[in-house]
């Protein structure tokens, strides 16, 4: 490829989000007859291709290019028609400026095997290029004028003989470097395939149903549950290959090799060595108060017994836990091999009473303020504990929480279960791939099978325990469920606490024999006991995706550009606020990202376990797409920031129509551009603000209300735009106060994140203007510069007096050393969340007037004020000298956050704000009169 073919493509991929990274460009020559593959979104394939007008191409329709150089002769276009029709059923020819080569769509081979027909391509004068498919043929866009091909090319391609194959070409070191990008990008395209062939068959499927039999939208099949572990493809993995059960897959690898370690299921168990590795990590059993009893029946299997020993002697928690182990009598000496184990209380039934009365018995020895019930036959997957015991704190009338159970290949076994209406139970996913979004939220279920169950101590004993009526197992976990509700209680699955659940090993999978022949009787039972308040359920198997969800009555869709990272920006500290409160106000929290769709472990994860509804790649990676699914779901949308709303609003009024739309400005991004450009006398700038004012009132002109932090930008909105709903929302945060005193405190900080061009200015203009001014009475005195993404602008401001630390996971660990907070702002918009952060931990504050812009703050009061450098350092240097004021300014802005800055407050402005979205939204006026 010569060196000005090469320049375009380099230029484009630099402006791309989606594109693979050519890291071997400059090496390819002039000579070589295949090029490169390149990763692009669809919509982007034309305009690369654009960019090589002397190349040949060949395009997929879901985003591969094949880049190769045109041919001067030859008969390479015939051959390669003649390949096609032998591959796919449909042909039709299309036409674009510009363009070169085949386009390809196909549901039966992987997108990048198109490399198989990299003949010799000879293009034709008009410029047509050849679209295929052994489908439908798709919807290519305006950009293409698509015609028919002849009436006899079908059959006349279709009878033609395929070509013989092209030679390789000889290997050089830049043809190897690009052979290896090859493969990576058909790995990931072989990742994706299976979806899109999946969904193929669904569509096939649906069309060939009767109407009246036809499942609703949402009852999709099971999919395959094999994914690529990230952990298995050390050099060759990006982020997009995480999952969130990772962890499980390796679980499940160190469970399979304890057991062949010692030999556990062969004829000769290493009982002695696995008992001496067991003792050898056991905790301390003699918990006077244990936060958690973990209760393990067991009857016979050994083996199984100490592989779970081992994951939660492995288990590392902040929660302190017993174990105790009850031995119904087993029928081998596994009660006195485990009497050999230190860290467990073992209990010994003198009879075999079965699962229930075990489970009871070792309830009525427990010491821990929650009863877990664990299975013998499972591992314990990291986080499995912690998430269990702040389930009960993030969902406060949860009476039962229970995990999520998968098999050892991986595969999902149960993700919370559904009781139909005949008493019949269903576990929810199974045999399913358990990283698919909607197994991987917290959320109220009909029950959760008892292999994995918690509760409170106290909450067991007035139930009873199990119910004996159930004896000796089956049902008994869903009755449990049933009378927790009963007494006003929540049953949650959370998806965070994950287990290795060996199915079976002890009582087998046939219902016809055995212990297991119980589930169908106590089946029976249940419904019995039951029937009335199943009344409401539907019948067995109908619909199941929708009964899942069956507590559900409102949904509220929350949208921004990227999953919310509340450790790095205050931004992502509201959007993270916001969900929690429509699940206050009895939403069902959607988050689903505008562009990026990147599954973030922690971030992500934080918000599933909390109960919101996270989409992410690769189950989900279009807006739009989404949005044609599951728009009428939706009963209230909220978008966060100008330039996700231009780009979502069409698609949101067009697929979700009934909601009304809340826009979150988080700053007016017009005013923001304006004092930029005004600080610098920047005339080109101030008339790309003027044309953001222009679309920023726009929009706020069409959604139903708009929500802003500042009680200036909402008189500035009146103004504008008088008509359009404008909400005042102060920012929200968590109290913490503060123990230290203003005598064990020194030193100034600043905190933000540093993709914000308002923060680097603050910091800068501190360093360079306010600090020298400081020295000059507090010689020693630091500044210290707290927060994610420090760019090498403020990384160059670091030395003797001037630290930059980077993001700070626990902020007490700053706040509680200095005496002073600096908001030295002097561009930027709307209110600023890290004055009231501040303020929550007792750490008063000087602000510049565009700091505390909106906030209402009093000078002398809650707050500093200065503008000038002189003017800043003197309130610094005030502050930090005078304990009493700093007293004062301490306490006052404490009381205030607590006062207008709780998350009561915002529960109450959330709901005022989709109480006048709806109004809006049905042409109502705030007094609930037709408006003109």
């Amino acid at each position: 490829m010569s060196p000005d073919a090469i320049s375009p493509v380099r230029d484009f991929l630099a402006g791309l989000r989606h594109a693979g990274r050519i890291a071997d460009a400059d090496h390819l020559t002039a000579g070589e007859t295949a090029g490169i593959v390149l990763a692009l979104a669809a919509q982007s394939a034309g305009q690369i291709i654009a960019c090589l007008p002397d190349w040949a191409c060949a395009v997929e329709a879901s985003g591969i290019l094949v880049v190769a150089e045109k041919p001067t002769g030859g008969h390479g276009d015939a051959k390669l028609r003649t390949a096609l029709g032998r591959y796919f059923r449909h042909v039709a020819t299309v036409q674009q400026r510009g363009l070169h080569g085949s386009l390809l769509c196909d549901d039966r081979h992987a997108a990048s095997r198109i490399l198989a027909l990299a003949a010799p391509v000879r293009v034709a004068p008009d410029r047509l290029i050849h679209l295929a498919s052994n489908d439908t043929l798709p919807d290519i866009g305006s950009m293409f004028l698509q015609t028919g091909d002849p009436p006899d090319t079908l059959p006349r391609l279709m009878s033609a003989s395929p070509p013989k194959p092209c030679p390789a070409p000889a290997p050089t070191t830049a043809r190897t470097t690009a052979a290896a990008l090859v493969e990576r990008l058909m790995d990931k395209d072989a990742l994706l395939f299976q979806q899109r062939q999946d969904i193929a068959q669904l569509r096939r499927s649906l069309d060939a149903a009767p109407s009246t039999a036809r499942p609703g939208p949402f009852a999709m099949p099971n999919a395959l549950h094999a994914w690529p572990l990230a952990a298995n493809r050390v050099g060759r993995m990006d982020a997009y290959d995480q999952r969130v059960d990772d962890d499980v897959l390796l679980e499940a690898d160190a469970g399979a090799a304890y057991l062949r370690r010692f030999a556990l299921l062969g004829d000769a168990p290493l009982f002695d060595d696995a008992i001496a590795s067991l003792n050898a990590a056991s905790h301390d059993a003699a918990l006077a108060q244990p936060e958690v009893s973990i209760i393990i029946p067991v009857y016979g299997q050994l083996a199984a017994t100490l592989s779970c020993l081992d994951s939660l002697f492995a288990l590392t928690s902040a929660v302190t836990a017993e174990i105790i182990v009850i031995d119904d009598a087993s029928p081998d000496d596994s009660a006195d091999l485990l009497a050999r184990i230190h860290g467990i209380r073992l209990l010994r039934q003198s009879e075999n009473h079965g699962f229930i009365a075990s489970c009871n018995a070792g309830a009525s020895a427990a010491r821990g303020h929650f009863v877990l019930f664990l299975n013998n036959d499972t591992r314990v997957v990291t986080g499995w504990l912690d998430a269990l015991v702040r389930s009960f704190a993030q969902f406060p009338h949860a009476g039962l929480v229970g995990s999520k159970m998968l098999y050892p290949d991986g595969s999902l076994q149960e993700a919370g279960g559904i009781i139909w209406r005949d008493g019949s139970c269903w576990n929810d996913g199974r045999n399913d791939d358990p990283n698919r979004p909607h197994y991987c939220h917290a959320r109220r279920v009909d029950y959760v099978s008892g292999c994995s169950i918690m509760l409170p101590s106290a909450l067991f004993k007035r139930l009873g325990g199990f119910d004996t009526h159930f004896a000796p197992a089956y049902c008994e976990d869903a009755d449990l469920a049933m009378r927790v509700r009963a007494m006003g209680h929540e049953v949650w699955f959370q998806p965070q606490s994950r287990v290795v659940h060996d199915e079976g090993r002890t009582s087998g999978t046939d219902t016809t024999q055995g212990v297991k022949a119980h589930q169908v009787v106590n089946s029976r039972k249940l419904f019995l006991r039951w029937r009335c308040d199943l009344a409401m359920h539907r019948p067995n198997g109908q619909a199941p995706f929708l009964e899942r969800d069956r507590t559900t009555r409102l949904r509220a869709l929350v949208v921004d550009a990227t999953t919310p990272t509340p450790l790095q920006d205050a931004g992502s500290v509201t959007t993270t606020l916001t969900l929690s409160l429509f699940q206050q106000l009895g939403y069902q929290a959607h988050f689903v990202p505008q562009d990026n769709f990147l599954f973030q472990p922690g971030h992500s994860t934080d918000l599933m376990q909390a109960g919101v509804d996270v989409a992410y790649a690769p189950y989900e990676a279009n807006f739009e797409d989404y949005l044609r699914r599951h728009g009428p779901r939706f009963d209230v949308v909220l978008v966060y920031r100008v330039t996700v709303l231009e780009q979502v609003i069409d698609t949101l009024r067009r697929f979700a129509p009934q909601a009304p739309i809340l826009f979150h400005t988080m700053d007016l991004h017009f005013l923001r551009m304006e004092r930029k450009a005004r600080q610098h006398s920047d005339v080109t700038a101030l008339a790309e603000a003027a044309a953001m004012r222009q679309r920023e009132l726009a929009l706020i002109r069409r959604v139903d209300c708009t929500i802003t932090h500042s009680t200036y930008e909402q008189a500035l909105l009146h103004a504008e735009a008088p008509n359009a709903p404008v909400v005042v929302w102060p920012f929200m945060f968590p109290f913490h106060g503060t123990k230290t005193g203003f005598t064990d405190r020194k030193d100034f900080c600043f905190l933000g994140g540093y993709n914000h061009t308002p923060n680097v200015d603050a910091v800068t203009f501190f360093v360079r203007d306010v600090l020298p001014l400081i020295h000059r009475q507090i010689p020693d005195a630091r500044f210290i510069i707290a927060g994610a993404n420090p760019t090498a602008e403020v990384l160059a401001l670091a030395g003797p007096h001037v630290t930059v630390t980077g993001q700070i996971d626990d902020l007490r660990s700053v706040f509680d050393s200095v005496r002073v907070f600096a908001c030295s702002l002097r561009i930027g918009a709307g209110t600023k969340g890290k004055i009231s952060t501040a303020m929550s931990y007792g750490l008063p504050v000087v602000s510049t007037s565009c700091g505390a812009e909106g906030m209402e703050l009093r000078e002398g009061c809650d707050v500093l004020l200065a503008d000038t450098a002189k003017e800043f350092a003197n309130a610094c240097l005030r502050l930090h000298q005078d304990p009493k004021l700093w007293q004062i300014l301490s306490d006052q802005g404490q009381d205030l956050v607590q006062e207008k800055h709780s998350l009561a407050m915002g529960k109450r402005v959330l709901d005022d704000a989709i109480q006048t979205a709806l109004r809006h939204h049905l042409g109502l006026d705030q007094n609930g009169m037709a408006t003109p």
